[in-house]
């Protein structure tokens, strides 16, 4: 996850995806994942651009299930693009059980309990990474067992993490929490032991998966924490002059080497206090997303501030910006970002129902 690599050097890790492996032990927390979610969440690397690399390695059937992991990222993102800022409550089905809209203690100090569990929080902390399965168990916990509300541990995860992709989190977290199926997330100690070598026992999940969360909230998860993140803003550079200058205007989901490459104009990546206000990102994350900016943006300026303060832009010849839910605000012509399934269009409630539309429309 070194946001110094190269595009290219980005792309070569597909060398070492085995999607065959990946299908058989990507819920293992010592399983073959990839690690390219970092670049994909900043849109360094897209996701057909992956696709087209396995698959030029791979056949479709080997590579089906690899495939269908990164439509789980399209399809959270078209969510978004259809529901907007609704993916942040409850998007389909509303819980009354909750029993705090705090974060768990327990859950942000890592001492959950659950070996695995407490490790993997340790290890987001100190790195900003945490494997999704960790993720799922983690969201669990607060939610299901703990009877924590699922949006302000949503955000507090979304603040550590390096591929944190408002999308694919905020669904992510509704889905293990029970609001956007109509079903909860359950497991159980033998599934955390058997998919991460722990030998937990005696533990408030080791008992039948339709068990828990069924008794008392565990006394380890019953203090709770107010959400005191809050954004560390940098310092703006110092812009030049936009008048009659072509603009290109990046976001956070946007740091594409390849978009309008080698064209002149001004190229700046705006840090939005509205968005980042609302959703926080940590100092180590901020710093990832920085280097990614000024590695694979050359003379990139950094403008902390929202849009409409950016001075002189009015007075630009032409302003570019890359299409996003939290960019619909932004002046100029939006473009679209690369999709792995461009065809299928509009909101789906479920994803086995967009990927049901996605094979239809490669087999049409």
């Amino acid at each position: 996850m070194n946001p110094t690599l190269t595009y290219q050097e980005i792309i070569s890790l597909g060398d070492a995806i085995d999607p065959v492996a990946y299908a058989k032990t990507r819920n293992h927390l010592n399983g073959a994942v990839t690690k390219l979610s970092p670049y994909i969440t900043r849109g360094v690397v897209s996701l057909p651009a992956i696709r087209d690399h396995i698959l030029s390695k791979f056949s479709p059937l080997a590579a089906e299930k690899f495939i269908q992991e990164l439509a789980w990222r399209e399809y959270f993102q078209k969510v978004f693009i259809a529901k907007g800022n609704e993916i942040f409550s409850d998007i389909r089905f509303a819980r009354n059980d909750f029993r705090h809209h705090e974060l768990v203690e327990a859950v942000v100090l890592g001492k959950t309990g659950i070996t695995a569990v407490d490790g993997e929080i340790k290890n987001l902390i100190e790195t900003g990474y945490m494997h999704n399965h960790a993720r799922m168990w983690t969201a669990m916990i607060a939610c299901n067992v703990a009877k924590a509300n699922w949006q302000m541990m949503s955000r507090w995860l979304y603040y550590h993490l390096l591929d944190g992709d408002l999308a694919s989190n905020s669904l992510s977290w509704q889905w293990v929490a029970g609001t956007s199926v109509s079903k909860q997330y359950l497991v159980n100690q033998d599934l955390v032991n058997a998919c991460s070598k722990t030998n937990d026992t005696k533990t408030y999940l080791d008992s039948s998966v339709d068990m828990i969360g069924q008794e008392r909230v565990p006394l380890e998860l019953l203090p709770q924490v107010p959400f005191t993140c809050r954004m560390e803003y940098p310092s703006s550079d110092l812009l030049p002059s936009l008048l009659d200058k072509t603009v290109f205007l990046y976001h956070p989901f946007s740091i594409d080497p390849l978009w309008h490459h080698g064209e002149a104009g001004v190229r700046i990546l705006v840090i939005e206090p509205r968005l980042f206000d609302m959703h926080p990102i940590s100092p180590l994350v901020y710093h990832h997303l920085e280097t990614l900016a000024r590695t694979h943006i050359p003379g990139v300026f950094i403008y902390v501030g929202n849009i409409e303060t950016v001075h002189d832009l009015p007075n630009a010849a032409a302003v570019f910006s890359k299409r996003h839910p939290t960019t619909a605000h932004f002046p100029g012509t939006h473009e679209a970002s690369p999709e792995l399934f461009p065809e299928v269009t509009g909101y789906y409630p479920s994803f086995f129902k967009f990927w049901q539309a996605c094979q239809s429309s490669v087999k049409g």
